[in-house]
This record gives C-alpha cells, sequence and structure tokens, in this order.
C-alpha cells in the first residue's frame, strides 16, 4: 500500500466547483499546463469528484494493463450507455470478457483485409462526385464517406436514405448526451425535459434501425460477410450466442468507433498537409511512384511508408480520442500516492503527445519524418497511445489504421485541398476532438 496519503501536487480551483470551470472553458490547455506544473502525476477536482492525471508511461500503463482489473470506465464514459448500451465501450468484467471474446474474430487482419476492395470502392465513388473549385467542409466530406463505409462493412447497407437517417439521428443523440456530460448534475432520463425527450425519441429511433439490421442478418439465407454477419455466427466456447440487445449494442459502438475516429483522422491529416505544403509534396511523390494513379489495394499499404507516417504524425498532435479515463474499484497505488476506491484516473493523448522527453523539442510540430527511424520502437510503449492500450485497446485499430491508408492514397492522388481562412479552424474537445468550425476548403484537382 502506499507510503504518501497526502494527494498529488495540482492546482486547487474553487471551494465548490474546483477545478471544472477550466476544464470546461480551456480543457486541452488545462491538461497541458497541469502536467508540466505539476509532474507526471497530478491532482484536480471536478467538485466532489477527486481527479488523478497521470501523463507518464509507466503509470498510464500501470492503470491500464498492470492494475486494469480494479479499474472499470469513468463517470463520463458511463453517461453514454444510453446510446451505447452495453456495448464493448461501456460494458465492464466477466461480461465485457466474453463479448470481447466473441468480436474479435471479426477484427481478425486476414478479415480486416477482406474489407480493403469495400473501402477502395466507395472512396473512389464519392470522389467522383466531387467538382473542382467547389467550397467544401473537410470534415463533412470525410464524416460521410467514412459512415459509408462503416454502413457498409459493419451492415452491408447501401441505401443513403436509410444512412442519412441513421447518421442524423445518432449525431443528434451524441450532441444531447454532450450537453449532459457538460452538466454538473445530469437530470434522469426519467423526467420527461425537453432535452430527455428528444434524446430518447433519437435513440428509440437509432435502436429500432439497428434491430431491424439485426433481424436481417440472422434471416439472410447465406451468411453476409459484413462485420454484423460475423457476429451473428460468433459462438462461446459452450455454443451461445449473442442475443437481439447484445449484437445491437455492439453494432452502435462499432459504427461509432468504426467511422468518428477515421473521419477525424482524416480531417486533421489533410488540414496539417494543407498547412505543410512541402509534406504534402513529398506524400503526393510517393504515391505516383508506388501507385501512379491508380486505386490502392491492400498489398500496396506495406509500400506506402510515408502514408503511414503522415497518419502516425496526425494522430500525435490531433488525437482523435484525446482523453481515457478509469475509476478505481477499490485503493489502489499509483506513483506513490493512495488511489482511494471512486477516485478517476485521467490519461490524456493530447498531453502525452506532446511531451519533449519523447518526441524532442518541437513536439507541437507536424514532422512526419520523425516515424521514418524507427521512432515507435523506440517510444515507451505508452508515450504515444492512439487506440488505447492493454485489454481495452481498440477492437478495430487495424481496421481504422487501414481505412485511413487507403482513403488518403486514393483521395489525394486526385484531389488536394486549399483551406478557406474565414472562419480560422481550431479544436473542440467533446467525446472526441473535433475541428470547431469545420475545416472550410476549395477542392483542387491535382
Amino acid at each position: 500500500m502506499p507510503t504518501k496519503n497526502a494527494l498529488p501536487p495540482g492546482p486547487k480551483g474553487t471551494f465548490l466547483l474546483g477545478n471544472l470551470k477550466r476544464f470546461y472553458e480551456q480543457r486541452l490547455d488545462f491538461f497541458y499546463e497541469v502536467a508540466r506544473e505539476y509532474g507526471d502525476l497530478a491532482s484536480i477536482r471536478f467538485g466532489p469528484r477527486r481527479i488523478f492525471l497521470a501523463s507518464h508511461p509507466d503509470l498510464i500503463e500501470q492503470v491500464l494493463v498492470t492494475d486494469a482489473k480494479h479499474y472499470i470506465k469513468h463517470f463520463g464514459a458511463r453517461l453514454y450507455k444510453p446510446v451505447l448500451g452495453n456495448g464493448l465501450v461501456t460494458s465492464e468484467g466477466d461480461f465485457w470478457l466474453r463479448q470481447r471474446r466473441l468480436s474479435q474474430p471479426a477484427f481478425l487482419k486476414n478479415r480486416v483485409l477482406a474489407y480493403v476492395p469495400v473501402m477502395a470502392d466507395l472512396t473512389q465513388r464519392f470522389v467522383g462526385t466531387w467538382q473542382a473549385g467547389e467550397r467544401v467542409d473537410v470534415h463533412d466530406l470525410f464524416n460521410h464517406l467514412t459512415s459509408a463505409i462503416a454502413l457498409k462493412t459493419l451492415f452491408g447497407l447501401d441505401d443513403s436514405g436509410d444512412r442519412e437517417s441513421f447518421v442524423a439521428a445518432l449525431r443528434d443523440a451524441f450532441d444531447l448526451m454532450s450537453l449532459r456530460f457538460r452538466t454538473f448534475y445530469p437530470l434522469p432520463l426519467w423526467l420527461p425535459t425537453g432535452t430527455n425527450r428528444r434524446l430518447k425519441a433519437a435513440i428509440s429511433h437509432l435502436n429500432r434501425v439497428v434491430d431491424g439490421f439485426v433481424a436481417q442478418g440472422r434471416n439472410r439465407p447465406v451468411p453476409g460477410d459484413d462485420l454484423l454477419s460475423r457476429l451473428v455466427a460468433a459462438q462461446d466456447d459452450d455454443g451461445s450466442r449473442m442475443t437481439e440487445t447484445q449484437l445491437r449494442d455492439e453494432a452502435m459502438t462499432l459504427y461509432l468507433a468504426g467511422h468518428e475516429t477515421t473521419a477525424l483522422t482524416l480531417s486533421w491529416s489533410w488540414y496539417l498537409l494543407a498547412t505543410h505544403p512541402h509534406v504534402e509534396d513529398l506524400l503526393a511523390t510517393e504515391w505516383k511512384v508506388v501507385l501512379n494513379g491508380r486505386t490502392p489495394t491492400a498489398d500496396d499499404l506495406t509500400r506506402l511508408p510515408y502514408t503511414d507516417a503522415v497518419i502516425a504524425e496526425a494522430m500525435r498532435v490531433y488525437p482523435p480520442v484525446y482523453l481515457i479515463g478509469r475509476e478505481a474499484t477499490r485503493d489502489l497505488e499509483l506513483g506513490g500516492y493512495r488511489v482511494k476506491k471512486g477516485y478517476t484516473v485521467f490519461m490524456s493523448q493530447w498531453v502525452s503527445h506532446r511531451d519533449p522527453r519523447y518526441f524532442g523539442p518541437d513536439p507541437d510540430t507536424f514532422r512526419p519524418e520523425r516515424w521514418l527511424d524507427g521512432l515507435a520502437k523506440r517510444l515507451p510503449k505508452y508515450a504515444y497511445y492512439p487506440f488505447g492500450g492493454g485489454p481495452r485497446v481498440c477492437i478495430g485499430s487495424a481496421f481504422a489504421q487501414m481505412e485511413a491508408a487507403i482513403i488518403l492514397a486514393a483521395v489525394g492522388q486526385r484531389y488536394r485541398f486549399t483551406l478557406v481562412p474565414d472562419p480560422p479552424v481550431d479544436v473542440t474537445p467533446q467525446i472526441t476532438l473535433m475541428p470547431k468550425n469545420g475545416i472550410p476548403a476549395v477542392l483542387e484537382r491535382r
């Protein structure tokens, strides 16, 4: 048991709210400044909640790996259960382990590789509708594309009407859940407030749609090649399978994880490329040498090292998931301090990915070359962790990385983006790291 009963150092904040006001107003700057000023383990407070901010790779590994069984998802993540149900992101314990075991085969490398032609085909069809000189929102473009890929690979769904309805309901639900996250004491969902009624209506719509997908998957005379069909067919050691509710919750979770984070990776990649034209020129040269205008295939991926480096660097500078939290289920030790039962430990990729101890004197600079000399192998394991880590590392990480590389190369050979200066691009940390005003740009033929 720890020798220090005192709290780690940290900013005092106000008597009632602690550090909550600064967290809401300048979340990213707040975490960065706390880590730099108070060290690898700091203490903050949100109202009555005590929170530790762990920023050293060893401390992060202890929480996510060594002591993982003694932590659960934090209070903020649990707010999203009304939308995600008891899926892989929100479930815990033996139930989570069973669901993870049933889902894992659908994400084996050979199965993920089978989706590359779908990714490439949908990308080419999507880009074929663009017009040079058109003003676009880069994030909106790639959100639509990755949504179409997710619904095709997950549900085998092609119909744009169903897709638009599903996406609109999901976005409405998560916007409303974000409002709940920003409320100090969220009102229970059973209270008939206007916001609660809208949220429950959106959730009901989503559940009806996904239940229909699940029913179609179960009733197909020949199993499809989509992920849902693989989950429908998955069997535990005792021969049992997922129930309709479990399938719906996993499908909802995988859809969200399967498109929004990839859309953000691509959006921030193109923003960074547009502001670093010398990097884009090097990238275009790689595509010309390796692909010479053709659609990339799975076999091409290992021959595009600079493309991989650009994606890795974009996820370092603008990590789609910028914060992970775990709540202690018993008294624990971390960095010589006592983590009491009920305390939360935050770990921020935004902070870790900017640590000069691991990324040199220019950690804020977008420089993909840093990944070309074996940096990934030299780094401590949890200095760079865009997909989380430990037993709960993102199950779709290989899918997402492959999809990002295919789309970046397929789009980049035909178009580039010139940023529109007004409004300026900025970040807003919601559930994920969103562009505050979108990323307005003009399409240009390459």
